[in-house]
């Protein structure tokens, strides 16, 4: 087996085009400053949660759309900081980093509703 068979997995530019998004949203898909992700490198952050009997990273991304509250959120950022540090893969890390970001804006500000739907194609 070649070394290189798998390279693209973890080249960015393989992903850019993807057909399968995850969408992480507060009211609507078409706000403004909706999160679009790559569904295959979602996936990668909720497999691997799944592996480890997580409870709440696993159950999104679906078709069926997702709507955590603050405490959920809360939880989701513990469990992508755990699953982030289990990695040797960038992309996964970034992606993971970048649904962190997101959801610490939003938890910051003490009038947030605290409730965020993630919602796969």
């Amino acid at each position: 087996m070649a070394p290189d068979r798998y390279a693209d997995r973890l080249d960015a530019s393989t992903y850019e085009d993807d057909d399968d998004t995850v969408g992480i949203f507060e009211s609507s898909p078409e706000d403004q400053d909706s999160l679009w992700l790559s569904g295959r490198l979602f996936h990668r952050l909720t497999g691997v949660a799944a592996a480890y009997n997580l409870h709440t990273l696993p159950m999104l991304g679906g078709a069926e759309a997702e709507r955590l509250n603050r405490v959920r959120c809360e939880s989701l950022l513990d469990e992508l900081a755990f699953v982030a540090e289990r990695l040797n893969d960038p992309l996964a890390v970034r992606t993971a980093q970048t649904i962190s970001d997101y959801l610490d804006v939003r938890m910051r500000h003490p009038m947030w509703d605290g409730s965020i739907t993630f919602e796969g194609d």
